[in-house]
């Protein structure tokens, strides 16, 4: 049976021909760990296997299989290097064209988001070699934790208040905490989760109408830290040198020259 290319286009759009299209994400009966992943609120969660081969592949559309009441199909963009070395997908949900499909993915593991009409959909590392699908409740997540207090000065800020300087590039220097690597699933996850921060980050200056970006000079392990109580006090450990906790960052900023410095931990109360 040969269709007719009017018919091959309607495809595309019918979910009803999804199975013609690579499946992105497979059904599994593993147990995943709950002590890793976030603590969103959510309206649907769904544990998974994913065919990350569907992303190497390149395939024109592929299906985002995503729950058994929402299921849509992604327009390949393109395929890149990640900030720290791992693949990174790109991609538009079919018929929504201010959509965008992120995957941040190196071996068997894989980080994504999914934005188009007002839902966000994120895919994370579960544990036990599975991933979790979860459509995040965006009313129920936490307030900035930062005030202006946390405000602090670069390079870039000159250059900014002046329009004829050119487009600034703000370096930026990533550390982890044990806890936050833990929670996360281990060392592939979190670079996994840094990429993703940096690529979503620029998209939104350029979805803004800036022309500055930021570029990850340097990411590691905090190794040997544990973690304040608030949000405050890691900041605060974060932000004070010769107090014994972290000081080796100042030094690691200065040599790679990093605008800004960034800790991912693992305290939910930003």
């Amino acid at each position: 049976h040969v269709r007719s290319r009017r018919q091959r286009q309607m495809c595309i759009r019918d979910s009803g021909c999804a199975q013609s299209m690579p499946q992105l994400f497979i059904d599994t009966n593993t147990a995943p760990d709950f002590s890793i992943g976030s603590q969103h609120q959510t309206l649907a969660s769904r544990t998974v296997d994913i065919n990350l081969d569907v992303l190497r592949r390149q395939h024109a559309v592929i299906d985002l299989n995503i729950f058994a009441n929402l299921n849509v199909q992604a327009r390949f963009v393109a395929l890149e290097t990640s900030p720290t070395g791992g693949e990174l997908w790109r991609g538009k949900i079919i018929g929504h064209g201010d959509s965008t499909v992120l995957f941040a993915f190196r071996d068997d593991t894989a980080m994504g988001t999914i934005r188009y009409q007002d839902k966000l959909i994120l895919v994370e590392y579960a544990g036990n070699d599975a991933h979790r699908i979860i459509e995040v409740d965006q009313a129920q997540m936490p307030c900035c934790g930062n005030n202006i207090s946390h405000s602090i000065k670069t390079k870039a800020d000159a250059v900014l208040n002046n329009p004829s300087a050119g487009s600034p590039e703000i370096t930026v220097m990533v550390v982890y905490t044990t806890e936050a690597k833990n929670s996360t699933g281990g060392s592939p996850q979190m670079e996994n989760k840094i990429d993703l921060a940096v690529v979503e980050t620029n998209d939104s200056f350029a979805d803004s109408g800036l022309s500055h970006r930021i570029e990850l000079v340097y990411y590691d392990e905090t190794v040997g830290y544990t973690e304040a109580s608030s949000f405050g006090g890691i900041l605060d450990d974060l932000r004070i040198n010769g107090d014994g906790k972290i000081d080796w960052v100042h030094e690691v900023r200065n040599q790679v020259q990093a605008d800004m410095v960034d800790l991912i931990c693992d305290n939910y109360q930003y």
